[in-house]
């Protein structure tokens, strides 16, 4: 056989790390980081450097299968793409004709670039309801830099910030978010000093100027600390302030009260660190804020995003070298046009889920999944009966997954196209095997935008989420779509005067970063100017500045607050199933303080439980004094691929720790940072009877 290099694009997370793959014939041998992508600069993690072994694992989904035993059981018979295809565009006809196109949810995970064709697909098919993970991950933030001055900011690391505030982000070992940890640490590698906020000693921590080691859950009321600091002592840059912002005295009323001591009170970071770090920030001479998942999990998310970008603009740190840029987006059909929002009727898209009372997350296109859940199962506002679920594992991706458990038991008709039998596949009715990345062509658009290139022929049968939309939206005769993916490819790079070949030829297409835009044009606000102050916010019943929105309890004696983290090694839920990342971090993790498992009986290693909200779950305890004391600290989205699959998600998932409600009245996002929960020893023999794999009977005694 002929050997080969691919030059592409690693999609094991959406951080766009550019790949060399090695081919021979027809099959990728190994993955390599591209030395040529700027993104990360030959750099490649333990994901991507595992990805031939993920693509041709053995339990890979090769053929569509059609349900034949109870929702869960996993039983199921092959069928082809035909009578898979056609079953599932018949029964969203069928919905969209009894109850309205608004009774249809399409449901997706994280964004690996098809998110825009999900929301294409859905405008054009007539429902307002898309569901993601969105109010707890990135839209926080991307809503708050729209809102406050026209876009979503990026750190200029090129330009080599002078200090960077790493805010509830560990960048260095898990972000997927386009820019990878690497272009930071160069940039401390070249000078760039940290503040770190994080309640978790991460690798940024132990190496940042400044560490603020805050409560989980209170990210809101640092930022109008550091706002009161700032602005109280006159550190702002009043040139930027007067001539590009509204609302500065507005501001300044705002966060008087919010002087140190109050807010260490309530973070338990010391006053002193607050001033420090306020100080430290607003005398740097270009300062940059990476915003991390951290500060997304909780009520005052949208309020810390707001109050991060506000930080940035009183000091002048908005749209110059070494701040938060804005970046022009090229002429291609892309993220803000791909998704055909004007396919959508208003008075449909009135009707979103969740949006009369989550007025920013459904003008983000989003729907509540909270509300989701209230519609399959009360059928309130309306019924909801039909679902189509492309790349997401809800069970274990939400919030009470027993009531995420029942939604999906309720359902008329459930469809998932993934790339193996997770236990949200095992519900469905149909299930479509999907391409992985080394098997699909897509344009990878970040700041700048690259071919993401096929190295090799899907395995079986697999199609990519792109074909398998193309094909259904033909079948239900929906506008604006394409004859192939290719076409599709084409079309979209034709405004740039580009085509997908050219793209593939040239592999990386760089958009050119200007700075001071905002003196020739102002910001893409109604102003013009950036809103401290939000009056669009005020008319919508939003609070038009940050707010702290405390937890509506603490902890009683014997419990503790429970956060979450990722691991290095997965992706969200993913890759549980690749031996060599398994062998990693072979078990669910819980960290805890030395002091807290002393308290506890617990050593190192041991089995625990946790308990919050009536539900218990099974994690290994890590003694660690990198979180603080009276913190938990669980690996997020566990399960496990090796147990039934109706077992598989009950047994070590966070999720069924937390519970709807509390949530930000803007975004809608969750209390799942600093929820109140116990932690003892487990017993033997109920993590013997939990985890025993096979067929075997489970006992059920954990609640």
């Amino acid at each position: 056989m002929t050997m080969r290099e691919v030059p592409t694009v690693c999609r094991m997370c959406h951080g766009g790390c550019g790949a060399l793959v090695t081919v021979d014939g027809d099959r990728a041998v190994s993955v390599a980081g591209h030395p040529g992508n700027p993104n990360n600069a030959g750099f490649l993690c333990a994901k991507g450097r595992a990805s031939v072994e993920h693509a041709y694992h053995p339990d890979r989904l090769r053929e569509p299968l059609r349900r034949t035993g109870p929702r869960g059981s996993g039983r199921y018979r092959p069928i082809g793409w035909d009578e898979a295809l056609a079953e599932v565009a018949e029964r969203l006809a069928a919905a969209r004709d009894r109850d309205g196109a608004r009774s249809v949810v399409l449901a997706q995970g994280t964004d690996r670039n098809y998110q825009e064709w999900l929301f294409r697909f859905a405008n054009a098919l007539g429902t307002p309801n898309v569901l993601g993970p969105a109010h707890v991950c990135f839209y926080p933030r991307v809503m708050a830099g729209i809102l406050t001055l026209g876009g979503f900011t990026f750190c200029d690391y090129e330009n080599d910030p002078e200090v960077v505030l790493v805010w509830g982000s560990n960048k260095a070992a898990t972000h997927g978010d386009g820019v990878i940890g690497t272009r930071l640490l160069s940039a401390v590698s070249r000078g760039t000093r940290l503040i770190v906020v994080d309640p978790h000693r991460t690798a940024l921590a132990a190496r940042a100027e400044l560490w603020l080691p805050l409560l989980p859950g209170t990210d809101a009321a640092l930022g109008l600390g550091l706002l009161h600091v700032v602005l109280g002592e006159g550190l702002i840059d009043r040139e930027f302030v007067e001539q590009h912002t509204v609302g500065h005295d507005r501001l300044a009323d705002h966060v008087r009260p919010w002087d140190p001591e109050r807010v260490a009170a309530i973070t338990g970071v010391d006053a002193e660190l607050i001033v420090r770090a306020a100080r430290r920030y607003a005398s740097a001479s270009a300062a940059a804020i990476e915003l991390g998942t951290g500060t997304a999990q909780h009520p005052g998310s949208f309020d810390t995003a707001r109050s991060a970008v506000l930080l940035a603009a009183v000091c002048g740190n908005l749209d110059r070298p070494g701040g938060d840029v804005l970046w022009d987006p090229q002429a291609i059909i892309g993220r803000r046009t791909m998704p055909m929002s004007e396919a959508l009727p208003p008075e449909s898209a009135a009707q979103r889920l969740g949006g009369e009372r989550h007025r920013v997350l459904s003008m983000s296109g989003w729907a509540h999944p909270a509300a989701v859940w209230r519609a399959v199962l009360e059928h309130d506002p309306y019924p909801v009966r039909t679902m189509a679920v492309f790349g997401s594992n809800l069970l274990v991706a939400y919030p009470d997954s027993d009531r995420v458990h029942r939604a999906l038991a309720a359902l008329d008709f459930l469809c998932v196209a993934d790339l193996f039998l997770t236990p949200t596949a095992a519900m469905a009715d149909i299930v479509l095997p999907v391409s992985g990345w080394l098997e699909r062509d897509q344009i990878v658009e970040h700041a700048n935008y690259v071919a993401a290139r096929r190295a090799v022929t899907a395995v079986g049968e697999a199609r990519s989420d792109e074909e398998i939309l193309l094909d259904l939206a033909a079948r239900l005769g929906l506008p604006g779509f394409w004859e192939s993916a290719r076409a599709a490819l084409d079309a979209r790079l034709a405004p740039a005067g580009t085509s997908w070949q050219e793209l593939a030829d040239g592999y990386y297409r760089p958009t050119e970063l200007r700075h001071f835009k905002h003196r020739e044009r102002g910001f893409a606000t109604p102003t013009g100017k950036v809103a401290l102050y939000h009056e669009g916010l005020r008319r919508m019943g939003h609070d038009p500045m940050p707010v702290h929105r405390p937890a509506p309890r603490g902890p009683r004696a014997g419990e503790y607050l429970l956060t979450s983290r990722h691991s290095p090694f997965y992706f969200n839920s993913e890759f549980r199933n690749v031996p060599s990342l398994r062998a990693r971090e072979p078990d669910p993790r819980v960290e805890l303080h030395p002091g807290t498992a002393a308290a506890e009986g617990i050593a190192d290693g041991d089995w625990t439980l946790l308990e919050a909200r009536g539900s218990q779950a099974l994690f290994r305890a890590r003694v660690t004094d990198a979180v603080l004391p009276g913190v938990l600290c669980a690996g997020a989205s566990w399960w496990y691929p090796e147990l039934p699959p109706d077992r598989s998600w009950r047994v070590s998932n966070v999720n069924r720790l937390l519970r709807d409600g509390d949530e930000n009245p803007a975004m809608g996002s969750s209390l799942q940072r600093g929820v109140p929960c116990s932690v003892r020893p487990a017993p033997a023999e109920l993590v013997a009877d939990c985890l025993r794999g096979g067929a075997a009977a489970w006992a059920g005694e954990l609640r």
